[in-house]
């Protein structure tokens, strides 16, 4: 009689463990359609670039320092190339741009982004491994600063 009752929490327990594989595999819901802009709204999107200063000392810190100071001088660039798209979109629909009322910094189309560190986020200095003429490898401890950042962002501005 015993073995009725752990065959039935037997036989749940497996329906269970099927019904939860089924929903992972088919992924779950469909995802929720973006929302439309709002009424009296323009949104346009910018990118602007900065120069990275080449520390003296390379090290994660001293780099990471120096991208902080060059995407701090490309965010008002992007800015300002997006609100000159949105002047241009604004123009041509007949309406008069107003002014900015939410900004998002877009993240890299690739899902990782060098300017952030060639090693991982924030990592600048790491072991990189080459190969010699004869074919022998050699790995050594190297920093790579990066050239510059670049900032890309989306901005919605009001209209009247």
């Amino acid at each position: 009689m015993r073995s009725l009752p752990a065959a039935l929490l037997g036989a749940l327990a497996a329906a269970g463990a099927v019904a939860v594989a089924t929903a992972f595999a088919s992924g779950g819901p469909p995802p929720e359609a973006d929302a439309p802009p709002a009424v009296h709204t323009v949104v346009a999107h910018g990118t602007g670039m900065a120069k990275v200063v080449r520390p003296a000392r390379l090290n994660n810190r001293t780099i990471g320092r120096a991208a902080r100071r060059a995407r701090a001088l490309a965010v008002p660039k992007a800015v300002k190339a997006a609100r000159s798209e949105a002047g241009m979109l604004a123009r041509a629909a007949g309406l008069r741009l107003s002014g900015a009322i939410g900004i998002a910094r877009d993240v890299s189309p690739y899902g990782f982004d060098y300017d952030a560190g060639r090693f991982g986020e924030g990592d600048f200095c790491g072991r990189w491994v080459s190969r010699r003429s004869d074919g022998t490898r050699v790995a050594r401890h190297r920093c790579f600063p990066p050239h510059d950042q670049t900032v890309r962002v989306t901005v919605t501005f009001a209209t009247d």
